[in-house]
């Protein structure tokens, strides 16, 4: 098993897991975590508390690893991955030496040539040979089609070539039609005490040709031969047989099919690895900021939980304050999940009006509605197999709450306009930080689909009630940020980090982050100081002014310029929207988030 670095200062490092792996820092020294054998596979330990170490985003203690799991040490991210295929028992690596006719006093002499584009020889064979090539050439394409990983190609050709032609030693190269370079060599049997020398003026000449040539250096013969792939060569191959071993024109056109046959598979080995690397990076890219940062016993206990329910199926309802991580646990839950190499389709249902989440959340056939144009995959369909993530469930319209208990009663659906059900499988995570209970009983929330979704629930602690995990959040978000803004901090000043511990905090984790990334932009030394820290973070300055939270400053003043703009337009909904420069649908859809309907309804009532 390999720790590969994905991201960070690490990028590009290939970590190979032996009994007994520890992780150190960089600058200091001092051990991370530490990776060790147990049965069948590793376990890995966390070793300070204060370099926290993620496992598919959760803090890891002490858990086992497994092929794909992503792993944030520091800075850098590592992607779990297991081993390639064992060489066969019957190979052996064979020592190479390269050179040219030239190099030494050894005679070197071609036999004779046969391009890639010739026609087999003519004459009769005995049916003997005949079945036995034939048979050999169905073992290649048996087994090269079943190889995925380069590591284990060269190998598995090595062992075909051996058995098919009378040769004890077979080189793999790599180059064109100006060098090469011997990259992996094998012998049958016991290794040899005699290097074998592989001639690269030869090899480049089968690869500037695409022709095979049959040599013969002090006595004994080998066919050098192109592995031709979609019109080109990617490589070559030396087989040589041990002396006194004829070899024919038989054998070169059979070594040039099995050449050409794995020459494909590494071609195609090439790029899937090369579209699972992206793919592994791209992975990497949307989850390094995803990761969970406390110590304190109540997210202990979150965690512990979060790993427990991700295994299961069942569905999840997350709740919390606006700004505790909702979000966080959800892509925790599917990442620790089996369905983790599946799609995380996430959507906010507050964000979209009525028509346009049906259309989201189910999709839509051609022509369903003025500007279908075309068929839609809805977010439902989209997550069949993965984990669909629907945030602030509270607010969805009434409609679709049944249409959304339906599909995950019966496991189907049908899009907008469309007459055929669609079968899905996704897990459901919801998310909401209203009162639920409160809203069936006003009749907002549909008591049903309250039940369905109740299966599991997670509660989020607002960030005021656990104060000891606000040092780890501010230096896990300094870190985060330090790079974006082009400093090197080295962490915050006590005196700032006191202030951090003592403030109430009503946007929560999102509000503390946005205080750092602040502090970051406007600080200049190598340590974030009381003074870089917004002033509305003091206690009287948050009484008298509210959060300094960039995010709650902006919410405040749209709800300053709502309450203004209804006072000058009498209340009217229309003319208050023109004011503001709005569309009324949009103006709805503030007043719902921001709660103001009721504020409204009571300056309506009492204008004095």
């Amino acid at each position: 098993m390999h720790l590969l670095a994905r991201n960070g200062p690490l990028a590009g490092t290939t970590v190979t897991l032996a009994d007994a792996v520890t992780i150190s820092a960089a600058e200091s020294g001092a051990p991370i975590c530490r990776v060790h054998a147990e049965g069948d596979g590793f376990v890995l330990e966390a070793l300070q508390e204060g370099m926290p170490v993620f496992l598919n985003g959760l803090p890891a203690t002490a858990r086992p690893l497994a092929p794909r799991d992503e792993l944030r040490i520091g800075d850098s991210l590592f992607i779990v991955a297991a081993d390639e295929i064992p060489v066969p028992s019957t190979l052996t690596p064979c020592i190479v030496t390269e050179g040219t006719a030239t190099d030494g006093d050894s005679a070197l002499k071609a036999t004779f040539d046969l391009t890639l584009l010739s026609s087999p020889p003519a004459g009769s064979r005995r049916a003997t040979r005949e079945e036995h090539e034939l048979s050999m050439l169905t073992k290649a394409a048996a087994v090269l089609s079943s190889i995925r990983g380069l590591a284990g190609l060269d190998a598995a050709v090595a062992g075909l070539i051996l058995d098919a032609i009378p040769v004890q030693r077979v080189a793999f190269a790599d180059g064109d039609e100006r060098s090469a370079t011997v990259r992996s060599a094998w012998s049958a049997g016991a290794q040899s005490s005699t290097p074998m020398r592989v001639d690269t003026e030869r090899v480049a000449f089968a690869l500037r040709e695409r022709a095979a040539t049959v040599v013969e250096m002090n006595g004994a013969q080998a066919i050098v031969s192109p592995m031709m792939a979609f019109g080109r060569a990617n490589g070559a191959v030396w087989a040589e047989a041990s002396p006194g071993t004829a070899l024919d024109e038989q054998h070169v056109q059979l070594l040039l099919v099995i050449a050409a046959l794995s020459a494909v598979a590494r071609e195609q080995a090439s790029e899937t690895a090369r579209l699972e690397e992206t793919n592994e990076r791209l992975r990497a890219d949307i989850n390094i900021e995803h990761n969970m940062v406390g110590s304190s016993r109540s997210m202990r206990t979150l965690f512990d939980r979060i790993a427990r329910v991700a295994r299961t199926d069942s569905t999840l309802l997350v709740r919390g304050e606006s700004g505790t991580g909702k979000e966080l646990v959800a892509r925790a839950a599917h990442r620790n999940s089996p369905r983790a190499d599946r799609a995380f389709v996430a959507i906010n249902c507050a964000a979209l009006t009525e028509t346009l989440l049906e259309s989201e959340l189910f999709g839509h056939e051609k022509g369903a509605f003025t500007g279908a144009i075309g068929l839609k995959k809805g977010k439902l369909e989209l997550a069949d197999g993965g984990t669909l993530f629907l945030d602030e469930i509270g607010e969805l319209p009434l409609t679709l709450q049944a249409k959304l208990l339906r599909a995950l009663q019966e496991r189907e659906f049908e899009r907008v306009g469309g007459t055929r059900p669609i079968r899905v499988d996704f897990r459901l995570i919801a998310a909401t930080n209203r009162d639920l209970e409160a809203a069936v009983k006003e009749g907002s929330f549909r008591q049903d689909l309250f039940y369905r979704l109740n299966v599991i629930t997670l509660a989020l602690p607002p960030l005021r009630d656990r104060p000891d995990d606000i040092p780890a959040l501010a230096e896990y978000f300094v870190r985060k940020h330090a790079t974006r803004s082009g400093r090197r901090v080295q962490g915050l000043h006590r005196e700032a980090l006191d202030r951090l511990t003592k403030y109430h905090w009503p946007g929560n984790v999102r509000e503390l982050e946005n205080v750092i990334e602040q502090a970051l932009a406007l600080g200049m030394s190598d340590r974030i100081t009381l003074e870089d820290l917004p002033l509305l973070l003091s206690t009287t300055a948050s009484r008298r002014l509210g959060s300094l939270n960039y995010h709650e400053t902006v919410e405040g003043t749209k709800r300053d310029l709502i309450l203004r703009a209804f006072e000058e337009a009498d209340h009217n909904h229309t003319a208050a929207a023109r004011l503001l420069g709005v569309h009324p649908n949009y103006l709805h859809r503030l007043l719902r988030n921001f709660d103001l309907r009721r504020t409204l309804s009571a300056s309506a009532e009492n204008p004095d």
